[in-house]
């Protein structure tokens, strides 16, 4: 039931910047590009370096900053890509913050021809009705952190994940394959029987080389090859073994497959060794 571990594919958000699109090409090399309608700068790298490609419909990053869709705009933008057989999925037009009257109108909106590669949302803050429904309907659902829950790994939301898979592979039995919104965390992905998740972690992160674990960019900086290389060729050098080595232990967690989580479960101290 649902995708093997082997068969579990790590999306990377994009854009990943740095030597001239070489940094991103190593960040989505035999993994996935999760591009954004609201950052489509690098959809035709992802698409030709990527083993796999994703689209979100850039609802969450138009809530961040106050904007408004024209979905029918994405929906046009969406035709020349969506036939390109590296394309898994896309996710269907959501209100992050809305009620679940709001987001079933944008499923029903949805046009026919772009069914087969369409995932629906479901918020956390929504009903389990709502993700049964979801789950009886749609091969692939994901899940969405909002409202009470928009904060990942607290124990709030924790609980609500632990419910939210309970209910759709222990009371239910259903074969959905679940794809989690912001959830590469190794925290998150390693405790969940998600099929994929996605996340920015490479984006954000390997540029940040003397905040964000500036221990690795030292280790780096002193290695005998690059003793002699030039400013610019330094940083392009930090900058992709970064790259390559954060990749790597993002994608060295795997998540429990369905059965193996159904069969382990989690009681309340495992929960608080989650969290902790």
């Amino acid at each position: 039931m649902g995708e093997s571990v082997s068969e579990v594919i790590h999306y990377h958000g994009t854009p990943v910047w740095g030597d001239a699109g070489n940094v991103h090409r190593i960040a989505v090399s035999g993994a996935g590009a999760f591009v954004s309608y609201a950052r489509p700068d690098q959809l035709a790298a992802s698409i030709k370096h990527a083993l796999s490609v994703a689209i979100d419909n850039g609802a969450f990053s138009a809530w961040k900053r106050g904007l408004v869709i024209d979905w029918q705009q994405f929906y046009q933008w969406l035709i020349p890509h969506y036939h390109h057989p590296k394309l898994a999925f896309f996710v269907i037009p959501d209100v992050v913050e809305g009620g679940e009257t709001d987001n079933d109108v944008l499923i029903a909106k949805l046009p026919r021809c772009f069914r087969e590669k369409a995932a629906p949302v479901w918020h956390l803050h929504e009903s389990l009705h709502r993700l049964i429904e979801l789950c009886r309907e749609w091969p692939r659902v994901c899940f969405g952190s909002s409202g009470e829950y928009a904060t990942i790994r607290t124990q709030l939301w924790h609980r609500r994940m632990t419910e939210a898979f309970e209910t759709i592979y222990c009371k239910h039995n259903f074969s959905t394959q679940i794809h989690g919104l912001r959830m590469l965390d190794g925290r998150v992905l390693g405790n969940y029987p998600l099929s994929t998740a996605d996340s920015t972690n490479l984006a954000c992160n390997v540029p940040k080389f003397e905040v964000k674990y500036p221990e690795l960019t030292k280790v780096i900086r002193d290695a005998d090859y690059a003793r002699n290389l030039s400013d610019a060729e330094l940083k392009a050098v930090i900058l992709k073994r970064r790259c390559a080595i954060l990749k790597n232990t993002v994608e060295a967690v795997l998540p429990p497959s369905i059965s193996e989580w159904q069969s382990k479960g989690l009681t309340p101290h495992q929960l608080e060794l989650i969290i902790a």
